[in-house]
Order: C-alpha cells, then sequence, then structure tokens
C-alpha cells in the first residue's frame, strides 16, 4: 500500500452528483418500500476515486462543476470530510444520483442494488472551458490525473479530446474511466490509460471479442487498457498487443453493495502508477472487492485491503498462475 503523499492525485468529475443511497430489507419493484437507512453525500465517480485514493494512503484533490440548490450541501460535505476539492461554479443543477441497496436479500432474490442516475446539466461553452483551465491549473504537482464518470449533457468529442489533451500536454498521464463514445474520444485524445469494463468496451467498439475491443481502442491512439470484467477479474493491455500483459481475480466473490467498487479500482490504479502490472492489480482487485463490502460508494477500508490482497490471483501473460505473495 502506498505511503501517505507518495502518490498525488487530482480526480476530475465532469458530471458530479449528490449520492443518495437507500437502504431496504429487498427491492420489490411495484410495491410500497420501508427505507431502512439513508445516507447522503457528495459525490460522482471522481470523487469517490478521490475519497479512495486518500484511503489507500495517497494524496487526492477533487475537481468538479457544481451549481444549483445543492451545491452548498456538496462543498459542506467535501470539508467535513477533509477531502480537498476545487469546485467550479456553473449555473445548471447538481443532479442526484439514488442507489436503492436492498441490506438482507441475497443475490438471487433481489439483492442487486438498483441506481437511479438523473443526467445532470449541460455545461456552456464558458463553463466547460473554466473547468479545463481550472483542471489544468492543478497540475503541476500532481503526477496523475483520473477522468471519471458520465459527461454532462451536450458534451462533444471536441470538448472531451481538447480536456484529455490539455491535461497531457501539461505533462500528466491521463486515465479515464468513462463509456459510451467517451471511451472512444479517450483513445483517440491518446488517454495514459483506459479503464472500461467488459460491457463498455462491447458497446463501444462494437465487438464482444476482448481482444479485438482492446484493438480497436488502440487504433484510435489509447496508450494502456485495463478491462474490468466483474467476478472474473481484471485484464490489462500494453500498446500494441491484445495480449494481456497480466490479468487478476479474486479467489471468490465478495458480496455486498457494488456501486463503487470501479472506483476503487480506478484510485487502486492511480496510486500504483509505475509498479508492475501484476502488483498493480493486485491491488486494484484487492481495492475494488474492499469496496464492495462498504454500505456507500467511496468507501474502502484499508484493513480489508490489506485482507483481501491476500486472496487475490494474478496471471502473467503465458498463463501461469501465482498468488500475490509469490
Amino acid at each position: 500500500m502506498t505511503g501517505p503523499g507518495q502518490v498525488r492525485v487530482l480526480c476530475l468529475t465532469p458530471n458530479p452528483a449528490w449520492d443518495v443511497t437507500y437502504g431496504v430489507d429487498r427491492l420489490d419493484p411495484g410495491e410500497a418500500l420501508r427505507v431502512r437507512s439513508v445516507a447522503a453525500r457528495a459525490g460522482g465517480k471522481g470523487v469517490n476515486v478521490a475519497r479512495v485514493v486518500r484511503a489507500l494512503g495517497g494524496d487526492s484533490v477533487a475537481v468538479a462543476p457544481v451549481g444549483g440548490l445543492l451545491a452548498p450541501a456538496f462543498a459542506a460535505d467535501l470539508e467535513a470530510a477533509g477531502q480537498p476539492a476545487t469546485l467550479v461554479p456553473v449555473a445548471g443543477a447538481l443532479r442526484q444520483a439514488v442507489a436503492v441497496v436492498p441490506e438482507h436479500a441475497g443475490p438471487d432474490d433481489g439483492g442487486h442494488p438498483t441506481v437511479l442516475n438523473e443526467p445532470g446539466a449541460a455545461l456552456t461553452e464558458e463553463e466547460w472551458g473554466l473547468l479545463v483551465r481550472t483542471a489544468v491549473g492543478l497540475t503541476s504537482d500532481r503526477p496523475v490525473v483520473t477522468i471519471s464518470g458520465s459527461l454532462p449533457p451536450g458534451t462533444t468529442q471536441d470538448r472531451f479530446t481538447s480536456l484529455v489533451r490539455a491535461l497531457r500536454e501539461a505533462g500528466c498521464p491521463v486515465h479515464v474511466d468513462v463509456s459510451g463514445p467517451g471511451l472512444l474520444w479517450a483513445a483517440q485524445a491518446g488517454a495514459d490509460l483506459i479503464k472500461p469494463n467488459r460491457a463498455e468496451l462491447a458497446e463501444a467498439t462494437g465487438t464482444h471479442d476482448l481482444a479485438q475491443g482492446v484493438a480497436a481502442l488502440q487504433r484510435l491512439g489509447a496508450h494502456d487498457v485495463v478491462v474490468t470484467d466483474g467476478e472474473k477479474g481484471l485484464a490489462a493491455f500494453e500498446p500494441g498487443s491484445t495480449a494481456p500483459a497480466a490479468r487478476a481475480r479474486l479467489d471468490a466473490p465478495v458480496h455486498g453493495n457494488p456501486t463503487g467498487a470501479g472506483d476503487a479500482a480506478m484510485a487502486a490504479l492511480a496510486v500504483s502508477v509505475g509498479r508492475p502490472w501484476a502488483e498493480r492489480l493486485a491491488l486494484t482487485v484487492a481495492t475494488s472487492a474492499a469496496a464492495v463490502l462498504q454500505p456507500v460508494a467511496g468507501e474502502v477500508d484499508p484493513e480489508d485491503v490489506r485482507l483481501l490482497a491476500d486472496r487475490v490471483l494474478t496471471e502473467n501473460v503465458n498463463d501461469t498462475p501465482r498468488t500475490t505473495e509469490d
């Protein structure tokens, strides 16, 4: 695990949210549900990444465009949590993301969370420009930048590629976790690392073949590609190769709330930049699994990460399994 301050990460959330998590006994569509617990906090995937970076011993600052009635609560929540943040004021209202999490049902009887994501507000040309300038202005002491989550409605390819390129021109490796057209735009902008899940890769590239999907991103200009595939684990691909440099998975799945698992994975990849792939993926699998054990997204217990790391199986390119202790 990284030590405090060793890795400094700028975590950008283009379309932040006020996250509300409802705990229910079980999720029965069409029925009146009694909410057993409520948690509300500043969120969006990049904010979750920032929180997990700090839990892993790194240093992070969250950057997000925020406006509307929920903006003060968003800022106050980050301040109360001790999360450094630079919030760009915009006219549009902050969206809400509501997760309904069954607390007692199993995975086969209504135990999967249901997430309701509002679309968010479009940014004007001036607001997008301010967001880009603000992010670039914070890169001087941040060796890694992450861009995570959905994009504001109306985001164009020119806008997104200009953001990625501006950050890379500032000298920062840029890691991107977005979906849809943004995944292709990130590749075209030369993102240093792209982290789609298997379904997102298939949707963006039009093929369910993993190697062909990775090759499609590489042809567009992507560098490293890390594909997540649920309980099957992760695979990392280096430029010019559709054979994975390494794979990793947990020896057995954990059960809980998976809504923040991908964000935790992004944080682990950021704090482990520069390490060998097998080591990076082992930390990423353990951190992602630790996030599933938490009731809300954006949290991990470092002790859970440590314990789960002993259960990670890694696999190199010649398909020779080994544990992280080997």
